[in-house]
């Protein structure tokens, strides 16, 4: 889908693996390098194709994210509300 900004797809070494996307067509990535998955940077490919890799795991990213310290360029400016929840599959918003 576009430009790649030279990432590749896992199982290359170093290779993306998706683990989430919003509701607006941003998809989240783990970029497979270093060798140490707890190491492993957040890689974003936005809606309109930017690429944005984070210094940060997937646990660190969302902390950031909700607590408005990581700014993802692109993603709604209401995003995080003022009272963000967690939800889990089984919970209902009605």
């Amino acid at each position: 889908m576009g430009d790649t900004e030279d990432y590749v797809p896992y199982p290359q070494p170093g290779g993306l693996i998706s683990w989430a996307s919003s509701n607006s067509g941003d998809t989240f990535y783990w970029r497979t390098s270093p060798a140490d998955p707890d190491a492993w940077p957040v890689v974003v490919r936005t809606d309109n194709a930017d690429w944005i890799e984070f210094p940060a795991g997937a646990v660190g990213f969302l902390a950031g994210v909700y607590g408005r310290t990581i700014d993802v360029p692109g993603m709604p400016g209401n995003f995080p509300s003022d009272d963000p929840k967690v939800l889990g599959l089984s919970d209902r918003i009605d």
